[in-house]
């Protein structure tokens, strides 16, 4: 080694001109781009697991603003299990409320409501929590009420879609609940209770709803007092439907419609024909002259033998018809109309909103013109194979509208489906999956920093 540096110059050769100047440069270029991608892939990182990961980091997402006429999708978006909840993100008004999906192998059913001024879609993780029970959309498609078609409750639920938050609205001792009927104004609903007892049937639906429909006995409930009236003589009581005015009610018990006013004071009834029955919630027509009655769902109403288990929240296929009955000699009722899954409100005195099938097999909603029958389709429902991960048709069941809003109602051509915030769990699977993407950004950038810098050397 001594003789290899002896014979080594003195001065090392001269470095060309600039040379030193361009090095220093290429390597302070060198250093703020890998400060600077290092910088930014950490920002990115951040501002993902703050908006994805972080539980309650969440873009702010606002109820929709009520517009000038509330409107429906002319086609329902189809099933997707990324729909936010109420509670994570309140949609605002609906206008429907319904069971959607199947369960031939999963439980994969969902409670949703769509919103009245937009393409917004949220699951009611109230009534999911509650196993989809039977429930009432406010006529003015504010709020959701729901009981519990499990068993026995002391208290309702009501939902408030533009807060997500609920009320519970205590009712007494533990008793079966089956929700009838909301009045116009908003203000009072009429609910038929009654005690439970052992049965094989204990905890299920069938149990609940037809233990009340054979003994249950109807309750009016304030709920700007939160104070519900038992009328003891409406009993069994079935279905119900509240007139126009908010101050009336019809309700059918056997197979006539008692009237009577809030104070329970009868003033009449109306014979219901054998195998039919008041349209539960929306019988009573705008103008006060008529009820309207469709066959039997289930087995009927109570005769002290048989009967009692309603079916009304059965999904969407049985066909049958509307027919009309006057109230109090109030003159010729309209002519029948045909072809009808479920009678969901009225548009006015002389059109009604229908839900029925088509030729296809699909579900859809239309208004029908009483007298000359004539129809005009609102809006279709997704009952494609878009359920259970794409092996299932998805049906439809429990499907109320916002009834105060339908004589104002506008068809809206269908966007992309709003669903707010995706959940938790799908957030931390993506955000995982993008932070593992950056990750790789980053060390892709710091390898080409540092053939940069082997480059110049």
């Amino acid at each position: 080694m001594r003789e290899l540096f002896a014979t080594l110059p003195d001065e090392p050769p001269p470095l060309p001109p600039g040379y030193l100047e361009t090095v220093l440069g290429r390597a302070r270029r060198s250093v703020r781009r890998r400060r600077i991608g290092t910088a930014t892939v950490g920002a990115v990182v951040v501002l993902l697991l703050a908006v994805l990961v972080v539980p309650g980091v969440q873009f702010p997402v606002q109820p929709a603003a009520p517009s000038a006429k509330p409107s429906l999708p002319d086609q329902f978006a189809g099933y997707s299990i990324l729909t936010s909840s109420v509670r994570s993100a309140p949609p605002g008004r609906a206008i429907a409320l319904y069971g959607y999906g199947n369960g031939e192998a999963f439980n994969m059913f969902q409670s949703l409501v769509v919103g009245a001024d937009g393409d917004t879609y949220r699951r009611v993780d109230a009534m999911e929590e509650r196993d989809q029970p039977s429930a009432l959309l406010a006529p003015d498609g504010t709020r959701v009420l729901l009981g519990d078609d499990r068993g026995a409750i002391g208290d309702l639920i009501l939902l408030d879609l533009a807060t997500g938050k609920r009320r519970s609205i205590p009712i007494g001792d533990p008793v079966g609940v089956r929700l009838l009927a909301w009045s116009p104004d908003g203000r009072y609903v009429a609910y038929s209770a009654a005690p439970l007892t052992g049965s094989d049937l204990s905890g299920t639906v069938e149990f609940v709803d037809g233990t009340v429909g054979r003994t249950g006995t109807l309750r009016l409930l304030d709920l700007s007092t939160g104070h519900s009236t038992e009328v003891p003589a409406i009993k069994p009581a079935w279905t119900a439907a509240f007139a126009p005015d908010s101050r009336r009610l019809a309700v059918q018990v056997g197979q006539a419609a008692h009237l009577f006013d809030l104070d329970g004071r009868e003033y009449g009834s109306v014979p219901i024909a054998d195998g039919r029955e008041l349209a539960a919630n929306v019988g009573w027509s705008p103008d006060g002259r008529f009820l309207a009655t469709v066959p039997w769902l289930g087995d009927g109403p109570f005769d002290g033998t048989v009967g009692g288990l309603t079916d009304h929240g059965s999904f969407l296929y049985k066909v049958g018809d509307v027919d009309f009955v006057p109230v109090m000699d109030a003159g010729t009722p309209p002519a029948r109309v045909q072809d009808v899954v479920r009678l969901l409100g009225w548009r006015s005195a002389g059109s009604v909103v229908v839900a029925t099938i088509n030729d296809a097999g699909h579900a859809l909603l239309a208004e029908v013109q009483l007298g000359g029958g004539t129809r005009r389709t609102l809006s279709r429902f997704d009952t494609g194979h878009t359920c259970e991960l794409g092996t299932q048709n998805c049906e439809i069941f429990d499907l109320h509208l916002a009834t105060g809003l339908l004589p104002d109602l506008a068809v809206r051509s269908a966007g992309r489906p709003q669903r707010g915030p995706w959940q938790m769990l799908v957030n931390a699977v993506i955000g995982v999956g993008l932070v593992g993407a950056a990750f790789l950004l980053w060390r892709r950038i710091r390898r080409s920093v540092r053939l940069g810098r082997r480059g110049v050397e």
